[in-house]
């Protein structure tokens, strides 16, 4: 992932830790003041998804069923998720810009 400002090219990589676990869509560079907003990709969308989906529905049949190897297939999914994006980043969107311009409405 590169995680420059769109505007002002800084490395917003090692931002302030409140900064990092407050996850917002749009935020101010701390280099330039612009506002940037969050770019998504849609691949860490439907991963995140598919991954939801999965735990909901494996803690659902480990409730159902009460079996512990259902919670633990649950919880490895809710792992397995939470190691697939930064995976993903790393490997095949390496590229992909972390961060875009936010569109300013015109005036009317």
């Amino acid at each position: 992932m590169d995680f420059r400002c769109p505007l002002c090219w800084m490395n917003l990589k090692q931002r302030k830790l409140s900064q990092a676990i407050v996850a917002r869509m749009e935020i101010d560079c701390p280099y330039c003041r612009n506002r940037i907003r969050l770019n998504v990709h849609p691949a860490e969308v439907v991963i995140a998804l598919i991954d939801f989906g999965i735990v909901i529905v494996l803690v659902a049949l480990a409730y159902g069923y009460r079996s512990q190897g259902l919670a633990l297939a649950a919880l490895g999914a809710a792992m397995a998720g939470a190691l697939a994006l930064p995976l993903l980043q790393k490997t095949w969107l390496r590229n992909w810009p972390r961060y875009a311009p936010m569109l300013r409405a015109p005036d009317a």
